[in-house]
């Protein structure tokens, strides 16, 4: 079964890539990096450096701009449309080979050295929820913390993958003159979630997130549901640019609503907003924008640092890098010592050497067991490839809209 056509749409030689949101994903994969180096391993004596991890929200940000670019780039590249069970078939060849090999890894780790400071459980029920990733809908710190329990985004992301045609048919339907209004409802959501939970859910303090209880955080942070608003902004954000109803908003205005987000968060933080704001996607709402302006420098045919060929290698395998990189974290904390606490110069060493490691596996996985496996198993049966029209924006006296790059899809 295939999804329809968009009705705005009309025949185009094929869409154009985007190679500077491929690059994009290396700089958010380094600040979810970061949050949890610092926050969470906590290598240096100086507690004002290891807060750093989580003093400004920029590694839920980061996580947040994940989902977002997610609807982005699979409503760009309208895999959608080769049918249901290929694009099912092309999603599971992107998340799971990867998945399991670390999965399987992290296990074999365990039993070789023994339990690790920042491996979760690995009972039989939790480790087999985290292996086919359903782990971020069951209401239970032992699963949804369970194995290497970082990947409880990926579980968010299957379920969007598996959501999108459900979803795609309706919002193709909204007319270009009313995307902008969806937009607004979606932020609405995105919006009121929190203060729902916030009034309706209770419950004693997690101490591993307080102050607010399990049952908030999971339903504010972790899971599917809650989260799913912001990956429907991509899918939203992705018309928008597709129907020419992006306007030339410039990057510095972008920066300064996100500065004003960031400080409602802190004011979650310090308890002027309901807590559960500061766990909740309200960043999503403002960075969402640096998406269609990355966009719409490769549409134009501008150049961007991020699409240099280094930075996409190191964003199409921001990926296999994620996913190793809670595992090395974990090593690295148990080989210096499971309590051990370093100065400036021996602790950022320690960082940096964990970070080159991390990267080096991570593209190794990407390149031997993710990529081929995507070829194989997600390669389309007919060699159709889908198309979409990008209506050209009109030209401006000051910044002329160049033409258009060549043609081609991008992967998402």
């Amino acid at each position: 079964m295939s999804v329809p056509s968009s009705p705005t749409s009309t025949s185009s030689a094929g869409i154009a890539k985007l190679p500077s949101l491929t690059g994009y994903r290396f700089i958010l994969f380094n600040a979810v990096f970061w949050t949890h180096t610092l926050a969470a391993a906590r290598f240096f004596e100086s507690e004002y450096v290891n807060n750093l991890g989580h003093i400004w929200p920029y590694g839920t940000t980061a996580l947040a701009s994940f989902f977002i670019l997610s609807g982005f780039v699979l409503t760009w590249g309208e895999s959608w449309r080769n049918g249901l069970g290929r694009y099912w078939r092309a999603r599971a060849a992107k998340i799971f080979p990867g998945h399991v090999v670390i999965w399987a890894l992290t296990l074999i780790l365990l039993a070789v050295v023994g339990p690790l400071a920042m491996i979760g459980p690995t009972d039989v029920g939790p480790a087999v929820a985290n292996l086919f990733l359903v782990q971020a809908w069951i209401p239970d710190p032992a699963y949804l913390m369970s194995v290497y329990g970082i990947n409880w985004s990926v579980s968010c992301e299957i379920a969007f993958y598996l959501a999108l045609p459900l979803f795609i048919r309706p919002l193709l339907k909204i007319p270009a003159n009313r995307l902008w209004a969806a937009f607004a409802v979606l932020v609405g959501l995105v919006i009121a979630i929190p203060a729902v939970i916030n009034s309706v859910v209770g419950g004693p303090v997690w101490p591993f997130w307080a102050p607010l209880s399990f049952d908030q955080a999971w339903m504010v942070y972790f899971l599917p549901l809650s989260r799913l608003p912001e990956f429907l902004l991509g899918v939203v954000l992705a018309r928008i640019v597709q129907t020419g109803r992006w306007p030339r908003i410039r990057g510095r205005w972008i920066f300064l609503a996100t500065a004003v987000a960031t400080y409602l968060v802190w004011l979650a933080v310090d308890g002027a907003l309901p807590a559960t704001y500061a766990s909740s996607g309200i960043m999503s709402i403002t960075v969402c924008l640096f998406i269609p302006l990355i966009a719409l420098r490769d549409i134009d045919g501008r150049s961007s640092f991020m699409a240099r060929k280094s930075w996409v290698a190191l964003g199409d395998a921001s990926y296999a890098t994620y996913l190793v990189h809670w595992p090395v974290l974990a090593i690295a904390r148990e080989v210096v010592g499971p309590t051990a606490k370093f100065g400036l110069w021996a602790g950022w060493g320690i960082v940096l050497a964990t970070l080159v490691v991390t990267q080096a596996l991570g593209l190794l996985l990407c390149r031997y067991v993710e990529r081929p496996l995507m070829l194989r198993l997600g390669r389309p049966r007919s060699s159709r490839i889908p198309t979409v029209t990008v209506t050209p924006r009109p030209a401006t006296a000051t910044a002329p809209t160049p033409a258009a790059p060549a043609p081609a899809k991008e992967p998402a």
